[in-house]
């Protein structure tokens, strides 16, 4: 790196470390962004964009993006123009196409994972740089933010296995493409890990880009799975995930105790008797981290990837619940623990058995 690109790597952490110590887990971030040996781009245009592709619910996966980028606007002063568009694909990529048009960069897309076209256009546009959440390409100028949910996942299966009454599990993803497939992997692992009687049934809500907001799929398809005899049901499918955790709540309320598990968010709160735990997945974090990048020119490989250790994905286990006991809170920060560790034993059979 040459002494125009130290400089700028020097403002970047500075900047990041004007916080209190709580929230020095953002350094840690930017830490892991500049581990792999650092070339500044070429001299960019920085005129930011996010597509969100539905409107910005409370407890949604968009909110957090949101949150990430508006502390990016406090900390430099920058407007990131922001772009809300209906759940459709075909119009979310007509606003991509022509958001790169237009100039803007970087361009934070959201739903590239559900976006076939999406390394063909970012090829069209190469002075463009793209932020792709949750999917990497073997594209020079999209930047991919991935997540290691299985990590996370593998401890909520766990402990899933250790309170399920029937030994039925349920999983009900958004779509079946291999981010969410990632979290099914480590939730799978987790309940065989420590409840080898434990069966885990999948289901997918597969509705296009609708799968990430479709409530109502999500509470028919929990409604049936806990009529089969499913006592714990862990969602990964954006907000959709509410639909889950409203279905178990119910039939919780009608006298037939069930369980689910908060995604995105800590859900504790909103669900204090039924949530037994919330994979956190702070995408806000990461998000503002790669706008510091590229708003100080610095371009160092094209894919940052996050997990326990980074502390972008956590586990909160719910303090209200009663179905757990203090001996549950500890398993689970064991294995934190552990998962943080360097070449621990869960993260490499997490590695060898599940894509991310």
């Amino acid at each position: 790196m040459n002494a125009d690109g130290i400089l700028k790597l020097k403002k970047t952490v500075e900047q990041l470390c004007k916080c209190p110590p709580k929230k020095l887990l953002s350094t840690i971030v930017i830490t892991a962004l500049f581990t792999c040996p650092t070339a500044l781009a070429t001299t960019q245009v920085f005129k930011p964009l996010v597509l969100f592709p539905a409107e910005l619910y409370k407890g949604s996966y968009s909110q957090l993006i949101n949150n990430g980028i508006s502390r990016f606007e406090e900390q430099t002063g920058v407007t990131v123009k922001r772009i809300r568009i209906k759940r459709n694909n075909a119009l979310y990529v007509e606003e991509l196409n022509k958001a790169a048009s237009e100039g803007y960069s970087p361009i934070i897309v959201q739903d590239s994972n559900s976006i076939n076209t999406f390394g063909h256009i970012a090829r069209q546009h190469p002075s463009i740089r793209f932020i792709s959440l949750d999917v990497s390409y073997h594209v020079p100028n999209i930047l991919g933010l991935t997540f290691n949910h299985a990590e996370g996942t593998y401890v909520l299966g766990y402990l899933a296995g250790l309170k399920t009454s029937s030994n039925q599990i349920g999983f009900i993803g958004g779509l079946d493409i291999p981010v969410i497939n990632n979290f099914q992997c480590g939730f799978e692992l987790g309940i065989k890990d420590s409840n080898p009687k434990a069966t885990l049934s999948t289901q997918y809500i597969n509705n296009g880009a609708l799968s990430w907001s479709d409530t109502d799929t999500a509470h028919t398809m929990s409604e049936e799975m806990l009529s089969k005899g499913i006592d714990i049901i862990f969602p990964a499918a954006g907000y959709s995930s509410v639909g889950v955790m409203d279905a178990v709540k119910e039939h919780s309320q009608n006298g037939q105790p069930s369980y689910s598990f908060g995604v995105d968010y800590d859900y504790s709160d909103k669900y204090p008797n039924t949530s037994l735990a919330s994979l956190e997945k702070k995408v806000d974090i990461a998000v503002f981290a790669a706008l510091m990048q590229l708003k100080n020119e610095i371009w160092n490989g094209n894919r940052k990837h996050f997990g326990i250790k980074q502390g972008v994905i956590n586990v909160t286990v719910n303090p209200k619940t009663p179905k757990l006991s203090p001996e549950d809170k500890k398993i689970v920060d064991k294995l934190i623990i552990e998962l943080k560790g360097k070449n621990n034993a869960i993260s490499q059979r997490i590695a060898q058995s599940c894509q991310s």
